[in-house]
This record gives structure tokens, sequence and C-alpha cells, in this order.
């Protein structure tokens, strides 16, 4: 019997290291996780739970950890360091004040130097139209009279005519003209056998003379005793001056260029 169960015992433990055998051989095969896991299973008890309070200090001193570092920082920092800090902040608001002025400076500078120029522009502008009306330039309209003068017998001379052009300007005209012929600053009337011409061009009777301005104040300088309009009825020909609120002058004068003035700069 003894022969026999040492015989057994040998042929027990030679089983169980095929078994153990077997069993590593077929573990190594498998993936990692599940030898892993199975590693673990395969320990005691004990270590089970010596395994479970170490991933629960290790997850609890990584929640601290986290919430550590989501703190305000300013909490980790001195009395000292705060006053500093605010000191610092306190010179930073000042400085950005200061250049924040400079540049509310600036921006109004610019702002009146805008309205400036705007306003030279617009200054520029108005001259510039100014001066076509006065050369006869633009074709105008706007209040003024119609003056009509019969001179059926050519009784009448240049002389009448400039005096009438004398008392418009007097009277603040501010554009006229005279059967179609636009009359302009710089515009002369001549006479020639009873023919009047004015800047060369010859005109026949009735005379139609259209001046914008103050109707009134117009009219009222044209009848003045022993003035223009007087002056041509003593001479036989008829006179009639109506008050217009609104006539158009479209003849246009070509101004020529100065033969002897040169401008300065």
């Amino acid at each position: 019997m003894g022969q026999h169960a040492k015989k057994s015992q040998g042929t027990g433990q030679d089983e169980m290291g095929e078994a153990g055998e077997k069993a590593l051989n077929d573990s190594s095969s498998k993936p990692l996780g599940t030898r892993l896991k199975a590693a673990i299973l395969a320990m005691p008890r004990g270590t089970h739970l010596l395994l479970f309070v170490i991933c629960l200090i290790l997850g609890i001193a990584l929640v601290t950890q986290v919430r550590a570092q989501r703190t305000d920082p300013l909490t980790s920092l001195s009395q000292e360091e705060l006053v500093e800090l605010l000191d610092n902040l306190s010179v930073q608001e000042q400085n950005l004040r200061v250049e924040r002025g400079k540049l509310e400076s600036q921006v109004s500078q610019l702002e009146d130097e805008s309205q400036k120029e705007e306003a030279a522009a617009n200054a520029a502008k108005k001259a510039e139209e100014q001066a076509k009306i006065n050369s006869g330039q633009v074709a105008v309209h706007g209040p003024g009279i119609e003056m009509v003068i019969s001179d059926p017998t050519h009784s009448l001379s240049a002389t009448h005519f400039v005096m009438a052009l004398g008392e418009l300007r007097n009277a603040g005209s501010e554009a006229s003209e005279i059967n179609g012929h636009r009359v302009t600053v710089s515009s002369s009337f001549t006479s020639d056998g009873g023919v009047i011409s004015v800047d060369g061009q010859a005109l026949s009777s009735p005379y139609v003379w259209k001046v914008i301005g103050d109707s009134q104040t117009i009219s009222t300088a044209l009848e003045i005793q022993a003035g223009s309009a007087a002056q041509m009825r003593a001479k036989g020909a008829s006179v009639t001056i109506t008050q217009m609120k609104d006539l158009t002058i479209t003849s246009i004068s070509t101004p020529k260029s100065p033969e002897f003035a040169k401008q300065i700069g």
C-alpha cells in the first residue's frame, strides 16, 4: 500500500503540473486585459480589499488636487502681495485714463479740422458758383423784373442802356439778359446809326431786358425821377416794367481770358 500510495501521490503531482502548465499555456494565448482580470480574481480576498483602499486613496487625492487648481489664485497670495498687486492695477488704470484722454483730444482735434475743411470747401464751392453766375457761365432763375423797351423811331442811344445797366447793378441785380444776350460785369453797349449793340452783337426793338434780383428794389431804381426809364420815355420810347415771381435766364456768356492780369502765387 505504501508503494501504491507513493505512486499515486507522484501521479497526482504529475497531473497537477501538467494542468498548471496547460492553464499557463492557455492564459498566455488570451488578451492582456483578460489575463489581468483573471490574475486579480485569483488573488486572495485580502489583497482585493487592499487594492480597493489604494484606489480610493488615489481617487481622493486626485479630486483634491483638481479642486485646488480650480480655486482663485488670489487666495494663495499674502497681504503684502495683494497690496502690491492693487497698487500695480491702480497705476495701470491711471495710465489708461491718461491714454484715453490723449486719444479723445486727438479725435476732437481731427473733428475740428474736418469741420474747418468742410466749411472751407463749402465756401469755395459757393464762391465758385457765384463767380459763374456773375460771369454768365450758367443758366439761372429766380424773382426779378422784365423791362420791355420799344423804340420804333431809333431815338435811343447806347447812353440810355448804359445808364439803365448802372441802375440795375446799384439795385443789386444778380443776373440779366437783353434780347437773349447775357449781360455780365464786363458787358458794354455801343450805338451806331441808331443801332444798339451789346458786346458787339446788334439788337433790335423791342428790347426785352430780363433781370433777376429783388423785384421791388429794381423797379424802384429804374423808375426814379430823371432815371433811365424816364429819359427813354422822354425820347419817345415806351418802357414797361413788370415784376416777376420767377423768371429764367438761359443765355450763357463765354468769359474772355485776361490779357494783362496775372494771378499772384
